[in-house]
């Protein structure tokens, strides 16, 4: 980047951010609204954070309003949607090729990413159903002769009420693990 560019990339970015970020389009034509949607559509496609694209989307408005200033055409100028983004991928350095296998590969991999939390989540089950049983309840007491039908996965207590709080707890914590194991391979995954 030449230091015209730099300069104006900086006061840009300056403007953007005394303006909160946000960019109003009312008073442009259905073709530039057209042109700044296509342009944003296909960056986000690309990968570009949501934060670099309203950047781009600012620039590209003042662009066109200075356009409309000087009387010109600015998507005459601008080009196509399409040859400003390849120029924006080029410039930025944006490699499309590794973008797209990743793409390919998280999507491959969030089938399987997600068979780590269902096997913590039936552990977690399995583990509180049997401490529960082993210390919350009498089943498994030597001296009393239990008159129920003990079964691990959703009869672990005589009291109804008191067996239905414990598979509650230990369903809440197996999803608890399940969740935590999850966002644990996904940041693994994003990092």
């Amino acid at each position: 980047m030449d230091g015209a560019a730099e300069r104006y990339s900086f006061i840009a970015e300056e403007r953007f951010r005394r303006r909160g970020g946000g960019v109003k389009m009312d008073w442009m034509t259905a073709e530039e609204k057209q042109f700044v949607n296509e342009v944003l559509a296909a960056l986000k496609e690309y990968g570009v954070r949501s934060k670099e694209r309203e950047k781009v989307k600012f620039q590209i408005v003042e662009h066109i309003q200075e356009s409309h200033e000087h009387g010109t055409d600015a998507l005459e100028e601008l080009g196509g949607a399409e040859g400003f983004v390849k120029d924006y991928v080029e410039i930025n350095e944006i490699d499309v090729h590794s973008r797209i296998k990743k793409t390919h590969l998280t999507k491959k991999e969030s089938g399987r990413s997600i068979l780590p939390a269902l096997l913590a989540s039936a552990a977690a089950y399995f583990m509180s159903q049997i401490l529960f049983s082993l210390f919350l309840t009498e089943a498994f007491n030597p001296l009393k002769l239990n008159d129920f039908e003990y079964n691990l996965l959703y009869r672990i207590s005589g009291n109804s009420w008191w067996n239905s709080l414990l598979v509650l707890v230990s369903l809440g914590i197996s999803v608890l693990a399940g969740v935590l194991i999850q966002t644990m391979n996904k940041r693994k995954m994003g990092a």
